[in-house]
């Protein structure tokens, strides 16, 4: 079928087009069947609330309507919400300065001591199950040393061997354990 240059003027005054997919055009809008244009005449009102009829814009208005609040009711909740943020910051600031003392507290009862080793016990092979250690005796008492490294043990023997001192530190709320120990040679 071929088209003549009437059919062609025909569609034309008739308003006809070729098919399309935008949703504007289906439901109207645009220089279909010999309506007007959006926003041209009186059919434009008409046309906006057929559109506002479809799916996606319905979602999208009922967002926007559930979004939108009186300014008055939105600046109090903006209130609010400040009030609930430096309340949380005063009860953070308050539970760090809690924490702070407990530590500064502990640190304060923690008091360590020292001591010059005049002899020494290394268990090098422990029972299985038991850690490796070693047991200084600093002021008449023997302080242990647990699980000393390989590098530590030697060390130890030799600091004793060549006459240097070998001192022992320890907190006097335990103090039969040994926390470092330190060699001077002398």
């Amino acid at each position: 079928m071929s088209i003549t240059p009437q059919m062609g003027q025909q569609g034309q005054q008739q308003g006809q087009q070729f098919p399309t997919t935008s949703p504007y055009q289906q439901q109207g809008f645009g220089p279909q069947g010999g309506q007007q244009g959006f926003g041209t005449g009186t059919g434009s009102m008409e046309q906006l609330q057929q559109l506002g009829q479809q799916q996606p814009f319905q979602q999208l208005l009922q967002q926007l309507g559930g979004q939108q609040q009186p300014f008055g009711q939105a600046q109090q909740q903006d209130q609010q919400a400040q009030q609930q943020e430096r309340q949380v910051q005063q009860e953070l600031t308050q539970l760090a300065q809690q924490v702070v003392q407990q530590i500064v507290q502990q640190v304060q009862a923690q008091a360590l001591a020292s001591g010059v080793a005049n002899g020494f016990i290394d268990i090098v092979h422990p029972l299985q199950g038991q850690p490796q250690q070693i047991f200084l005796r600093i002021n008449g008492q023997f302080r242990v040393l647990n699980n000393p490294g390989p590098q530590i043990h030697q060390q130890i023997q030799e600091a004793f061997a060549f006459g240097h001192q070998i001192v022992g530190v320890w907190d006097t709320q335990s103090p039969n354990v040994l926390r470092s120990v330190r060699i001077q040679r002398v």
